[in-house]
């Protein structure tokens, strides 16, 4: 417990101040102090105080404070000093009311034998740097200051600058904060802290490092005090703050609601006002006591006393300025300036609190340690820690910490952890559970221990009651296996027989046996941690095992597997085999095609192999839907289609139905001779050689062979060595061929190098004929033909590529591809040519079947031709053939053209046009031009100028106008007519027509003189005038408009032409719009011409360009033409077309699809894309208020920009200004000091006004609310209908979308065609009704025939069923007998125990054969490599034993030449010899040893006399020198000269022993060797000892003469000549030191040689021992084997067997006596192993005693220059003190 002590004179003292300055007054101070205070203050306070007090109060202050002053000062000196004295030994620094309590500690003992207590301090010495003050003058420039002087003084006004420390002399007008700390120089009335002028709120700030505990403060003033002020505390280092006491001249006003005490408890907060009076006017002290002495102090070590004393930082806060009252009279600065705050002493009086384990403080790291300062980290005792000792010392928790109390030091209890751990922690649990006994709890056990005092034994360990408690062995570890024992390996922990537990005994699980429970059971295997029962049962496959046994290897499980099955269950198959099942092999081969996949791997599941691109089947034979194979002449080039040379022409010709056409193409190229063609070849699919093929066809009959076609391959660039093609020369690409006369084909000799993405240049010059006669040759194709000798799957070196070879040699398959007319070939060339399209084309190929051309997109698996529509050719039948024109849906239309007009019967591909001759006409050529006929001797039309044309084949005229007919349009239409009236008035001007319907009358004056009129009556055709292409003004209705009478011609539109205006003008379309034809605007770069489909307007655009005028990218590609053209990148999955937006490659997405690519699902649309569903009809509603809230935030958006523009206070400004200008009026009025009754009254009429205001405001501005919340509400009512119309508007427009897709598409569409298709459908189906009519009633029809033979057949099955039933349920029961009996019979087990394979298997796939098989020499096969059955055990017994014979002998030969040799007694002598002079050798070592050690032991006696005679009290300088001088004289009993005799000596006994080298060489027998080598080795390591020995003696006695040596350096400097001629000497050995170490290398080497030639001796001796074992195994196996095929075999088998048996057992004894030789040699190498590793162990001890003597050196010679530089400091210190005395007078 702490104390509160304080002296019984502070209780008796009746001045307040005596004991707050007890703390305050140091003992140091007190002589020098008591003097210089009381002269500084009398004369200073006589002269500053006279003018203050020249009044009345002047001498009755004077003389009532100096009586009072010097009183208080007294006692307060007199109390410091008790106080001190008190503070000195270990009572508590603080006051306190139980001084004379019972808990008063021994003060003779300090620490010892009770608390103790740090001395107090001024806090504020040493931290001027954490001393702040808010406020100080002079701190940025130079500041004037006034004085309130009397009248003497003529200076009353100064300067003061803060701006630099103060100084005494340079600097005295400076007045920081740090002044204040109390010194004792002559200038400290001189130097103050001082304020600002003026400035009544300041405060000073003191900010400690850490906790202290705060006993009271001191404040001596030069300037008035205070008049009011708050003393603050905080102690969590400025976070917090608390208020210590309040100080105020008048507390009621200042501080209103604190109390003014009286103090009741010691942290009761009050105010106090003695200290806050004006007067004195200087030197006025505060006083603050924490603990004030007239409180009664129950327990001075509760919580609450703790916090009150404790601080990290103290505040003084300054809160008004006492002046005269002229500063109320005048504003002006200069009276201001006499007012401030100035202190001269601030005395912060506190100790480090230790809670009476601590008599001293020390300084807390980074702390400047200054003379009287206090610090703040307890010096610790009573095992106790921490800055204030508030904790336990490390492994001292046994009780729990209390503070110490009087003699009872309760220091802290060291745990009890019986030797076993360092740390430990207390629990006050585990203290109340032992009845306040003990609390600590042991941490970190060692050992292997645990509990509360590492008192017992950790899992898996047990205690050893043989051993103590404190034993660090006392827990040995539990030696279970952990795999099969329960709990993980936890042993019983100790015996109890009750329970049947042995200490260390392990528990196993359920499958598991053994002492250590690491062996699984019988039937078991698979020792586990993670099963619980240790070991599982054998789980064999029985599909996959041999045997049906379901035992297994106990240790890994593994079952044994059939031939094709692997797996520890046998429930795998092997790599490239699938289907496990009950087959004799197990599994079959995988069998993938070598070139559909991409290896021999499959699924075991399904067989399914890893298939190449777009190939499938559970072999890839097979490929996608719309995929195929190539055929080998794939990569053809057409003739037609190549550069032709000159005189070269294209022939096409037509295919003639029922003939087989000898050409490819259209057609033909004629070749002259003399002439070229170029072929351009960039499609090459991979890199291999291949056959160039050219077809050919002579025009006439070629009566001798075409002599010389030259061929030359142009590439694109020089080859690189690296490519596939790197072995091609230029030569090789320069080819020469004849063209035989009889053949229509022919290949070039040597194959052709061609790589995949270089494009080719092949030239064919067609030189000459071998008959000189010129002759032209029709070219058709040439063909490049993979050589399959340049593909790995022929050329692999395997069998199977050897037998695939073979196969396409064999069947020539290579020979089918070279004629246009194919024979059908074989299903083995099939497949071959199958898995070479594979392999080139990396896979399959796609049809690409044109879909207009094509009937289906499917095309021929082998070749890829596609099934064309009539007239269509092609590989992707996408043209027509020769002879027809029209591509389309329906195929092709044949051209038709007249032979009499035409030029050929080929038209024009696109319109059909025939090239007609000089005078044909029409897209036939079959008849004549326009006004002509007679074909095909076309003449002009004769029709008298009345028509245009006339019948092509007669002649005559059509169309007469003008009312004329005939042939020649020479007669008159019609002349006969009725007469209606007669009219005078009728004149020929009168002469009109007029028009009724379909009728037209002519009125004609026939007698004119009679004034009569006639008229002809006759048909007129009606107007057919197109509406869309006729002016809207000559048409009364769509079908009613008006044309010329005489021609028929309707007035057209703008570009419209026709005669009814039905069709636009060329370079013109879009009749439909109904205000004339558009301009097609077709890009004359782009486009093929300038013309554009009548209908859509879609130009004809060139390769590359698309678009409806042609300046887009093509079809399926978007971006700008003039740059670059990319491929629409979309998803087919999730596009509506595959045409994506030109502009931008957006691709058009079907609906709830979205993205760029149209590959992920839209918004209101989940799922994984493609399968994209739409969401539920809560995410359209949730959707709509989204966006409604979305409407109204952006609303509110613009809303907030608008205010921003205009502001919100443009409508009130005005109202505004007058409730500002109104509170003016009230502000002046409130702030006007001399207010009347009528500026009160004016005042509370402008507050009620201005409420009224207020109020009118508010109710404006709640219905402006209201108004503003209604139309928000009126707003998202419109939102929402606008977002409904929104969604019907887009609704609408994807309709209006639809609509207009589908319009295009029947605009687009070919109206033929699909009339074509639609009668040709019509046609099939009422071909099909007719025959289904037919069937039925035509007689007899095929349904009547059926219906005869049903009913013949149920005749016969009723007839014949019993019968059939008798003899079927006969056949089923002899199948059963059959079936039995086949069951009884098994040959499985007995070819598995004879021949090793079950008999399962034919004998074909069966390695291991059986019973009837035989090998391809007819011999029986039975038995064979990997094969386990009784004949292979026993011909493997047999190679054994024949084996260990030879080897035997082998050895017995080499050991009877040893055992003779003579070489080894001599080499035995020569051992002996060396031996005896190595230890010769070791003997005088040792000797040497001795005499070494005998002169350590002498000169460490020497040294230690010499120490104690220096360490006397009495030795003189004399003296010393005298001694040093005489062990300087001294030799060190191992000088380098004998220390280089006694190397030399050991070098010379190891070259006398260099002889066992070659002694060593001779030995060349293994036992013998080893006998040898160890005694090399016994040698080196006696070199090795002695030279060990010497450096060990060595070194100690150079540490020896170290020591010496240092001693006598301490004496005298002289020595350093000696310590040089010793560190020399030390070279000298460490020298000879590396020289023996190397020689301990070079024996560690040879012992390194010795343990890998042991090493190798054990190993042979070890396979020895393992051959032995195997030969007795085998043949112990072979007899049991032997035995069991004895029942079953006799024959062949039963007399190798009797061999064999005979060749054992002679063989066995041999055996034996090898084995027993062999344990011999292996015991003895066991021996020699074991002595030579002994000698390592100990050449090793040796190296590592040397390395820590080294480091013992190392050390010394450190300190030795260590001991140097104290010497030189001591001389130092010698010569400073004779120079002192030196001065002395």
């Amino acid at each position: 417990m702490f104390l509160l002590l304080v002296s019984i004179e502070c209780l008796r003292s009746t001045c307040c101040r005596q004991t707050d300055r007890q703390t305050d007054r140091q003992t140091d101070r007190q002589t020098d102090r008591q003097t210089d205070r009381q002269t500084d203050r009398q004369t200073d306070r006589q002269t500053d105080r006279q003018t203050d007090r020249q009044t009345d109060r002047q001498t009755d202050r004077q003389t009532d404070r100096q009586t009072d002053r010097q009183t208080d000062r007294q006692t307060d000196r007199q109390t410091d000093r008790q106080t001190d004295r008190q503070t000195q030994t270990d009572r508590p620094p603080w006051p306190s009311l139980a001084y004379a309590t019972a808990r008063e500690p021994d003060h003779a003992h300090g620490c010892t034998h009770g608390s103790c207590y740090p001395a107090t301090g001024d806090l504020l010495v040493g931290r001027e740097k954490s001393l702040k003050a808010s406020s100080t003058c002079g701190s940025r420039k130079k500041d004037p200051y006034c004085i309130v002087s009397h009248l003497q003084d003529e200076k009353k006004c100064f300067q003061c600058d803060s701006r630099r420390p103060y100084d005494p002399v340079y600097n005295t007008i400076s007045h920081r904060i740090e002044n204040v700390i109390t010194t004792f120089k002559p200038h400290r009335k001189k130097s103050w802290w001082q304020s600002e002028n003026g400035k009544p709120d300041v405060f000073i700030q003191l900010d400690l490092e850490a906790e202290f505990h705060f006993t009271h403060l001191i404040m001596i003033f030069k300037t008035f005090r205070p008049a009011a002020m708050v003393i603050e505390r905080s102690a969590d280092f400025g976070r917090n703050w608390q208020v210590y006491r309040y100080f105020a001249y008048d507390c009621a006003s200042v501080f209103p609601g604190v109390s003014k005490g009286p103090l009741r408890k010691v942290d009761d907060v009050i105010c106090e006002s003695r200290y806050s009076d004006i007067e004195p006017s200087t030197e006025g002290e505060a006083i603050y006591r924490v603990l004030d002495p007239a409180i009664h102090i129950e327990d001075p070590y509760s919580p609450n006393i703790q916090n009150q004393l404790k601080i990290t930082n103290l505040r003084v806060n300054f809160t008004k300025l006492h002046t005269l009252g002229d500063n109320l009279l005048d504003s002006r600065v200069e009276i201001k300036e006499k007012y401030y705050y100035a202190m001269y002493e601030l005395v912060v009086r506190g100790n480090c609190f230790c809670y009476g384990h601590a008599s001293e403080c020390a300084p807390i790291d980074g702390i400047k340690d200054e003379e009287g300062m206090v610090h703040g980290r307890c010096v610790c005792k009573h095992n106790t820690k921490g800055l204030n000792c508030e904790l336990c010392d490390d492994f001292h928790s046994d009780m729990p910490w209390r503070p110490a109390e009087g003699r009872n030091t309760n220091a802290c209890k060291k745990c009890n952890c019986n030797g076993h751990s360092n740390q430990c922690h207390f629990d006050m649990a585990v203290y109340l559970a032992t009845g306040n006994a003990a609390g600590g709890v042991c941490d970190h056990c060692l050992h292997n221990t645990m509990g509360r005092n590492c008192e017992m034994c950790k899992p898996f360990y047990y205690k050893d009651l043989s051993r103590d408690i404190r034993d660090p062995g006392v827990c040995t570890a539990c030696d279970c296996d952990p795999d099969g024992s329960l709990n993980g390996g936890i042993c019983d922990g100790h015996d109890e027989p009750s329970l049947g537990m042995i200490a260390g005994q392990c528990r196993c699980k359920d499958h598991v046996e053994g002492h250590r429970c690491d062996k699984c059971k019988s039937g078991f295997f698979g020792l586990s941690a993670a099963n619980p029962r240790g070991c599982q049962p054998c789980q064999c496959d029985p599909r996959g095992t041999v045997s049906e046994s379901p035992k297994c290897d106990p240790v890994s499980g593994d079952c044994f597997c059939k031939r094709l099955v692997t797996g520890r269950s046998c429930d795998l198959c092997l790599p490239e085999h699938w289907a496990l099942s009950h087959d004799m092999n197990g599994c079959r081969d995988c069998d993938c095609d070598v070139g559909g996949a991409t290896d021999n791997h499959c699924s075991m599941e399904n067989g399914q192999c890893r298939c190449r691109s777009h190939m499938m089947g559970r072999q890839c034979t097979q490929v996608e839907s719309g995929w195929y194979f190539m055929a080998l002449d794939h990569y053809t080039y057409e003739a037609e289609l190549a550069i032709l040379g000159q005189g070269c022409s294209v022939e096409q010709r037509e295919h003639q139905p029922g003939r087989p056409a000898t050409w490819t193409g259209t057609g033909f190229a004629k070749v002259p001779e003399g002439s070229s063609l170029e072929f351009s070849i960039n499609n090459i699919p991979y890199s291999m050689e291949y056959d160039l093929l050219i077809r050919y066809e002579p025009q006439v009959s070629m009566p001798r062979d075409w002599g010389e076609v030259r061929v030359t391959i142009i590439r694109p660039g020089p080859i690189p060595t690296s490519s596939p093609c790197g072995n091609t020369i230029p030569a090789d690409d320069m080819l020469t061929v004849s063209l035989p006369a009889g053949s229509r084909f022919v290949v070039l000799p040597p194959p052709v190098c061609m790589e995949r993405g270089v494009s080719y240049t092949l030239r064919f010059e067609f030189s000459r004929y071998l008959d000189g006669n010129s002759i032209l040759i029709l070219g058709t194709t040439i063909s490049l033909i993979p050589r399959y000798s340049s593909l790995e799957m022929f050329i692999g070196g395997d069998p199977a590529s050897i037998a695939r070879k073979q196969s396409y040699e064999r069947y020539r398959c290579h020979e089918g591809a070279k004629s246009v007319t194919r024979p059908q070939i074989s299903n083995v060339c099939a497949k071959l040519i199958t898995s070479m399209s594979a392999i080139i084309n990396h896979g399959a190929l796609p049809c690409l079947c044109d879909p207009q051309g094509s009937v289906s997109s499917v095309c021929d698996t082998h070749g890829g031709q596609c099934r064309c529509r009539p007239n269509v050719i092609g590989l992707r039948c996408d043209q027509c053939a020769p002879g027809t024109y029209g591509f389309g849906p329906a195929g092709c239309k044949a051209c038709e053209c007249n032979l009499e007009g035409a030029v050929t019967r080929s038209c024009d591909q696109l319109t059909g046009q025939c090239p007609c001759r000089p005078g044909a006409f029409g897209q036939r050529c079959d008849g004549c031009q326009a006004g002509h006929w007679g074909f095909p001797n076309c003449k002009r039309c004769l029709c008298n100028g009345h028509a245009e044309e006339c019948h092509q084949r007669t002649g005559a005229c059509l169309n007469c106008r003008d009312n004329t007919g005939g042939d020649k349009c020479d007669r008159l239409g019609f002349t006969t007519g009725t007469s209606l009236l007669t009219h005078p008035r009728h004149t020929p001007e009168n002469l009109r027509t007029i028009h009724l319907r379909n009728v037209a009358l002519e009125l004609c004056v026939v007698h004119p003189s009679k004034g009569s009129i006639y008229f002809l009556l006759y048909a007129s055709p009606e107007c057919t005038c197109s509406f869309l292409g006729t002016e809207h003004t000559q048409c009364t209705a769509r079908d009613e408009c008006v044309c010329q009478r005489a021609t028929g011609q309707c007035q057209c539109l703008p570009n419209t032409i026709g005669l009814t205006c039905d069709h636009c003008k060329p370079n013109y379309w879009n009749l439909a719009s109904g205000r004339g034809c558009e301009a097609c605007g077709c890009d004359p770069n782009n486009a093929v011409n300038s013309a554009c489909n009548e209908f859509t307007g879609k130009c004809q655009c060139r390769d590359g360009f698309g678009g409806k005028t042609c300046t887009d990218c093509q079809e399926n590609y978007w971006g700008d033409p003039r740059i670059q053209c990319r491929v629409c990148d979309c998803d087919p999955r999730g596009i509506e077309t595959s045409q994506c937006d030109q502009k931008s490659g957006h691709c058009v997405c079907q609906q709830g699809v979205s993205g760029v690519r149209c590959d992920q699902c839209a918004r209101g649309f989940s799922g994984q894309f493609p399968n994209c569903q739409p969401c539920h009809q809560c995410f359209g509603d949730w959707d709509r208020v989204v966006q409604d809230l979305a409407v109204r935030t952006k609303t509110l958006s613009e809303r907030a920009q608008e205010i921003q523009t205009t502001g919100l206070t443009g409508a009130y400004e005005k109202a505004f200004r007058d409730l500002e200008k109104k509170l003016a009026q009230a502000q002046g009025i409130v702030n006007a000091r001399n207010t009347t009754a009528e500026a009160v009254s004016s005042l509370m009429e402008l507050i009620e006004d201005l409420r009224s205001q207020i109020g009118e405001t508010t109710d404006t501005l709640n219905r402006l609310e209201g108004d503003l919340t209604s139309v928000q509400n009126s707003n998202v009512e419109a939102s929402n209908e606008l977002s409904a119309l929104e969604r019907e508007a887009k609704q609408l427009n994807l309709t209006s979308d639809q609509l207009h897709r589908q319009l295009d598409i029947l605009k687009n569409s070919n109206f033929l065609g699909a009339y074509d298709s639609i009668h040709s459908s019509y046609n099939k189906s009422r071909d099909a009704e007719r025959r289904a009519n037919q069937s039925t009633t035509t007689t007899p029809s095929t349904v009547s025939q059926s219906a005869d033979t049903r009913r013949k057949t149920e005749r016969l099955i009723s007839a014949k069923k019993d019968d059939f039933n008798r003899k079927n349920a006969a056949n089923k029961r002899a199948l059963g007998d059959l079936n039995a009996k086949a069951q009884t019979l098994d040959m499985k087990k007995i070819n598995e125990k004879v021949c090793g394979t079950p008999g399962d298997a034919p004998c074909a796939e069966s390695l291991c054969g059986g019973a009837g098989c035989r090998d391809d020499e007819g011999n029986r096969h039975c038995g064979g490599l990997n094969c386990n059955g009784a004949v292979a055990m026993a011909d493997n017994a047999l190679e054994r034993s024949k084996h260990a014979e030879k080897e035997l002998n082998k050895a017995m030969g080499e050991l009877s030449l040893i055992l003779r040799a003579s070489q080894v007694a001599d080499a035995k002598t020569k051992a002996e010899e060396a031996k005896s002079k190595a230890q010769a050798a070791l003997d005088k070592a040792t000797n040497t040893k001795n005499k070494v050690e005998r002169s350590n032991n002498d000169l460490r006696d020497l040294i230690k006399q010499i120490r104690d005679f220096l360490m006397q009290e009495g030795a003189d300088p004399d003296s010393i020198e005298t001694v040093a001088n005489r062990v300087l004289e001294l030799s060190i009993p191992a000088s380098p000269q004998q220390i280089r005799h006694l190397a030399e000596e050991i070098k010379d006994r190891v070259r006398s022993l260099s002889n066992v080298d070659a002694i060593l060489q001779q030995t060349q027998d293994d036992v013998r060797k080893a006998e040898q080598l160890l005694q090399e080795a016994k040698k080196a390591r006696n070199r090795a000892e002695g030279v060990k020995s010497t450096a060990e003696t060595v070194k100690q006695a150079l540490e020896d003469a170290k020591k010496a040596q240092a001693t006598a350096e301490k004496a005298i400097q002289r020595a350093r000549a000696d310590i040089g001629e010793t560190e020399a000497r030390l070279a000298q050995v460490l020298k000879c030191t590396s020289s023996s170490e190397h020689d301990l290398n070079d024996a560690m080497d040879r012992m390194g040689n010795l343990g890998r030639e042991i090493n190798a001796l054990k190993l042979k001796r070890a396979h020895n021992s393992v051959a032995a074992a195997r030969a007795e195994e085998t043949a112990t196996m072979a007899r049991d084997k032997a035995n069991e095929a004895k029942q079953i075999l006799d024959g062949e088998l039963m007399d190798k067997y009797h061999t064999v048996q005979e060749l054992v057992d002679t063989k066995a004894k041999t055996v034996q006596e090898a084995k027993k030789k062999a344990e011999r040699l292996r015991d003895e190498a066991k021996e020699l192993l074991k002595d030579a590793q002994n000698k390592l162990q100990r050449l090793a001890e040796l190296e590592k005693d040397y390395e820590e003597n080294q480091k013992t050196l190392e050390g010394k010679a450190q300190q030795l220059d260590g001991l140097e530089d104290k010497m030189k400091a001591i001389l130092n210190d010698i010569n400073k003190q004779i120079q002192i005395y030196n001065t002395c007078q």
